[in-house]
């Protein structure tokens, strides 16, 4: 069978978030009493000022920080300190590639933790890496690659295992608008062809309504859940779906709660 005949639609998790809050050493808490469902197979971006909390929300959903209090269920099953989150992958703002391994290395190093032999790891990477478009550039270095395309080599690494939760904290902020938004459609494909549960944590309201079924908002720090907007956009959404008047009225939703905090 092939790899791409053995990837399946409708292979996402649920995710229930219930009174999460998290308080760091100093009494400073990040996280005050946070609730979300999320269905599995649904694209939920997060939005919120800049160090209210999002990062460390992403951070517990995926097993590596530890809630103050409250509790994360993934498909029903509760979640403990030191649970390995298998079927979960996270794309962080830093490509964080290995200098010294050419792309198709890098995207094999989860396989190789994992244990999976040579052959089959090759065959996986190089799917992921054709999955992101950058199947000509296999052998180059991360110091030859563009922003986007270490981005997009940081993408097929965490699709390479073909997770059904995938967490992505800002991952395309640092980058251009035109690549930023190539990236976006790239990223909507993905997850319509896999039918993962997506949560993405962005400050670009156009980014979340962009990919989104839902998009949360976040207070200031402590984060609490000020709204949770649906996104009733059609699925297959292209760059004339910026203008759309649907588009342009839920961005002026999200702004409006959004400007709310700026101007306490």
């Amino acid at each position: 069978m092939s790899v791409a005949a053995e990837i399946s639609h409708g292979t996402g998790v649920s995710v229930s978030i219930t009174s999460v809050s998290k308080v760091y050493d100093g009494d400073v808490q990040a996280l005050q009493s946070v609730s979300l469902d999320i269905p599995a197979g649904q694209f939920l971006s997060i939005l919120g000022p800049s160090g209210c909390g999002k990062s460390t929300l992403l951070r517990i959903i995926a097993g590596l920080d530890e809630p103050s209090t409250g509790e994360i269920r993934i498909d029903g099953v509760l979640q403990r300190p030191g649970d390995r989150r298998t079927g979960t992958a996270f794309v962080f703002q830093d490509a964080h590639l290995l200098p010294w391994r050419t792309v198709l290395r890098n995207v094999e190093v989860p396989l190789e933790l994992l244990g999976t032999p040579r052959q089959r790891r090759r065959e996986l990477a190089m799917h992921a890496i054709e999955e992101v478009g950058l199947a000509d550039a296999i052998r180059r270095y991360p110091a030859q690659l563009s922003g986007g395309m270490r981005m997009r080599v940081s993408l097929a690494r965490a699709l390479v295992t073909r997770p059904k939760l995938l967490l992505l904290d800002e991952p395309f902020a640092a980058l251009d608008e035109f690549t930023r938004q190539n990236l976006d459609e790239q990223l909507l494909a993905l997850w319509q062809h896999t039918g993962m549960t997506v949560i993405f944590v962005t400050h670009s309201i156009a980014e979340a309504v962009f990919l989104s079924q839902r998009a949360a908002v976040f207070s200031r720090r402590p984060a609490r859940l000020l709204d949770d907007i649906a996104i009733p956009l059609p699925a297959n959404r292209t760059i004339e779906t910026r203008s759309d008047p649907v588009f342009v009225e839920i961005a002026r939703q999200v702004q409006q709660v959004m400007k709310g905090q700026v101007d306490e």
